[in-house]
């Protein structure tokens, strides 16, 4: 069964899909209902964009620790200490398998997407 995501993504996709048991996410980026980016630096960036996969997350009835992989752009690699300072914050227990890479992101620091396993039959 594909379910179509009820968020706007503010593009021509969608901010998530279902398919079966499966969610996967567009990249989650720091930024607001009215596109305006949230924070300066990359911790402020991360915990935002961790609210917005959390959001996307929850439209499927899902969680943070339903993600099995997680896709992680940084804007400058030398970031990265800062982002796992945030994403051991959101991930205390049992770590997603993780890529990151660097990406020329407009305007922002990071960028995620992740695949989550649902656990309910919504």
């Amino acid at each position: 069964m594909n379910t179509e995501d009820l968020l706007p993504s503010g593009g021509h996709y969608s901010a998530g899909r279902r398919v079966g048991n499966l969610i996967f996410t567009a990249g989650q980026v720091p930024r607001d209902e009215k596109r305006s980016v949230i924070g300066k630096c990359i911790i402020e960036q991360t915990e935002a964009t961790f609210h917005n996969l959390q959001s996307v997350l929850s439209s499927y009835g899902a969680g943070l620790e339903d993600i099995v992989k997680a896709t992680v752009h940084l804007q400058d690699l030398s970031d990265v200490t800062g982002f796992n300072e945030v994403y051991a914050r959101f991930f205390p227990g049992v770590k997603p398998v993780r890529t990151v890479v660097g990406s020329n992101l407009n305007g922002i620091l990071v960028e995620i997407d992740v695949i989550a396993v649902a656990t309910d039959d919504n």
